[in-house]
C-alpha cells in the first residue's frame, strides 16, 4: 500500500512538472520572450547607467553599481560603448566595470528584434 501511494504521488508530481514546463515553453513560443520567473537580470558593476527595453514597458534604465530585480522583464540591454542590443532571455548579464557586457548570449540589431545568427 505504501509503495502504491509513493508511485501515485511521484506520477502526479511528474504530471504537474510537465504541465508547468509545457505552459512556460508555450509562452516563450508565442512571443519569443521568457515569462516570469524566467526573466533576465543585470548585474551592473560599472559607473554607467544601462538602458534596457522590454516589450511591455518600453525603455527604462538600470542604475550604475546595481542589480536589476528578477521581477523586472528585461528583454534587451544596450551596451554603452558599442550601442549594440543584447537579448537577455533568461540569462544574467554582467556589465564589467568598463561598461562592456561580459556574457551576452546574443546580440540583436535593435531592441525588440531577434538575435543575429551567423
Amino acid at each position: 500500500m505504501k509503495i502504491r501511494t509513493v508511485i501515485l504521488a511521484l506520477s502526479l508530481l511528474c504530471a504537474v512538472a510537465f504541465g508547468l514546463f509545457f505552459t512556460i515553453m508555450q509562452e516563450k513560443e508565442r512571443d519569443g520572450h521568457w515569462p516570469w520567473p524566467l526573466n533576465g537580470q543585470i548585474h551592473n558593476q560599472s559607473d554607467v547607467v544601462i538602458q534596457v527595453w522590454d516589450d511591455d514597458h518600453g525603455h527604462y534604465s538600470v542604475a550604475a553599481k546595481s542589480e536589476s530585480s528578477r521581477n523586472l522583464d528585461i528583454d534587451h540591454a544596450k551596451e554603452p560603448g558599442t550601442g549594440r542590443w543584447c537579448k537577455l532571455g533568461e540569462h544574467t548579464l554582467i556589465v564589467a566595470p568598463n561598461g562592456r557586457f561580459e556574457n551576452c548570449p546574443c546580440y540583436a540589431l535593435k531592441e525588440g528584434r531577434p538575435c543575429i545568427k551567423f
